[in-house]
């Protein structure tokens, strides 16, 4: 695939790459210079677990953020445990 640098320095992604990566209008990029090129990535994918509090019960739960590849560590879940305490 390619596309066109505009005069601002934009760029279009195909819709094709749009859909698959589920980017959407405000969607945040990270952008990385690799050998010679450019790397996006989106940068939702890098942001984890939010630490919430139920609306019901009132306790602390992990949500997590679209997309989220990042594992709840011990001490996060140590950490809820002694919130519930």
């Amino acid at each position: 695939m390619e596309t066109t640098l505009s005069s601002k320095g934009q760029i279009v992604l195909p819709a094709e790459v749009r859909r698959r990566l589920k980017l959407t209008h405000g969607s945040r990029l990270s952008v990385e210079i690799r050998d010679g090129g450019v790397l996006l990535k989106s940068a939702h994918r890098v942001q984890g677990y939010l630490r919430k509090r139920n609306p019901v019960s009132g306790l602390t739960v992990m949500v997590p953020t679209r997309d989220a590849v990042r594992k709840v560590s011990a001490r996060e879940i140590a950490q809820l445990h002694a919130d519930l305490l």
